[in-house]
């Protein structure tokens, strides 16, 4: 059975880190504090990194092998769709995760931020209304 609960936690808290790079993004370029953003982008790296391996590990398997052919296919789309997603991030990532790369790149990071953190935030609104709301329906 997938632990949909552990799952819903580790949204939670990369929505918390996702608020606080906003938080950050919303102070505007003068105010910005690029070492406090530097620290939220690594450590949302490591709670996606945890997610995603749990997900791939056991989530995704179990539902590729779900009995339902609609389970099978939405999971099939999500693996594809989130390969794309989670090379984005690292990519972002590994061009801001220290202030001086920040501080010296700062409109790009604005708006590489701004980019990525939307696509993730509706990367897990899907997760949430469509995936694992239908985990949670057929009881898998």
């Amino acid at each position: 059975m997938i632990n949909i609960i552990n799952l819903n936690r580790q949204h939670d808290t990369i929505k918390t880190e996702i608020a606080l790079i906003e938080a950050e993004l919303k102070k505007g370029k003068e105010a910005l504090n690029p070492s406090e953003a530097a620290l939220h982008i690594s450590r949302l790296a490591g709670q996606l990194r945890i997610h995603l391996l749990e997900e791939d590990k056991f989530m995704y398997p179990s539902l590729l092998n779900a009995s339902d052919e609609e389970i099978r296919k939405l999971a099939d789309l999500y693996i594809q769709e989130m390969g794309h997603l989670a090379e984005e991030y690292i990519n972002f990532k590994n061009n801001f995760n220290v202030a001086s790369k920040i501080s010296s790149n700062l409109d790009t990071f604005m708006t590489e931020a701004n980019r990525i953190i939307t696509a993730l935030k509706e990367r897990m609104l899907k997760e949430d209304k469509e995936l694992y709301h239908m985990i949670t329906v057929k009881k898998l």
